[in-house]
């Protein structure tokens, strides 16, 4: 059994979720704080890093308090004038507080660290498009887009159907109450697709909970303890495609060199949806 005195590689996805009254929200569902603004309320997860290394691989489930620290680091606008989207970068930061911290400090009273200090950090990429959707892109949804295959076979897949159950779940789990990812027939008509669309930070969890448990197997065919198996330490990744409730997704593998795992999965077409880099290590001396 894999050692339960650690918060797995990314399951940090589901804490620390903004508190936004419901009254707030967007019609959409989402919450307004990285929002541009109209009229680009259409909200996309385009990708991100996550990087354990500050925190010696891992966040231990036993300690009393954790800060999770977040500013919008950069902002882009990209495409040509009437098709533009925003693109935002949100930086965070997870982190033990020193005592002197464990205080009743509003938000803006915390110092954001400064590199190579000793947190977990993560960088989250949003993308932002212009409201509505032509009757001409609805219908595309129903058309083939281009296919980009993987470059090479993987070492080791797994097929997985995700369900609408499990799409609730996870955005109950996370507070996000999207649209995309509960209400079909908004997806259809507002939205251009065809189903409910798997969240981009499910996709990485599933990734890497998927490699998490091929390095206990490894571990554990070599006589090893669980506990001694290899860690995630960082992930980068990117959303290439979207992935729909109800249709089969592939989830793949393969070890590209010596702590380096390339990631994927593949839609029903076998086309590619997400790309990953995830580097490994041996576990940690102590937990």
């Amino acid at each position: 059994m894999i050692s339960t005195n650690i918060l797995p590689f990314a399951h940090h996805l589901v804490y620390f979720p903004p508190a936004t009254p419901l009254s707030l929200l967007l019609p959409d569902g989402t919450d307004p704080l990285h929002s541009p603004g109209p009229p680009f309320n259409r909200r996309m997860w385009a990708g991100g890093t996550i990087n354990f290394k500050g925190l010696h691989h891992h966040i231990p489930v036993n300690v009393s308090l954790l800060h999770c620290l977040e500013r919008i680091g950069d902002m882009t606008v990209q495409g040509r004038e009437g098709e533009e989207k925003v693109f935002v970068q949100i930086e965070r930061y997870i982190r033990r507080p020193a005592y002197s911290e464990m205080s009743d400090k509003t938000p803006q009273e915390y110092q954001f660290p400064e590199a190579g200090k000793k947190d977990a950090i993560e960088l989250r990429n949003l993308v932002f498009m212009r409201n509505g959707v032509s009757r001409a892109s609805a219908d595309a949804s129903h058309v083939p887009a281009k296919k980009v295959k993987p470059s090479h076979a993987p070492d080791i897949s797994h097929p997985l159907i995700p369900t609408p159950a499990l799409l609730f779940r996870f955005s109950a789990l996370t507070f996000n109450a999207h649209s995309i990812h509960l209400d079909k027939q908004y997806c259809r008509e507002l939205e251009g697709h065809r189903n409910l669309l798997v969240h981009g930070p499910l996709s990485l969890i599933l990734m890497t909970e998927f490699l998490r448990g091929h390095l206990a197997n490894i571990s554990s065919n070599k006589g090893s303890d669980i506990s001694n198996a290899e860690f995630i330490e960082e992930v980068e990744y990117k959303n290439i495609a979207p992935l729909y409730a109800e249709e089969e997704m592939r989830l793949c593998a393969r070890n590209s060199k010596q702590g380096e795992w390339e990631l994927w999965i593949e839609g029903r077409d076998g086309g590619l949806a997400v790309r990953a880099l995830a580097i490994t290590s041996a576990a940690p001396q102590s937990l």
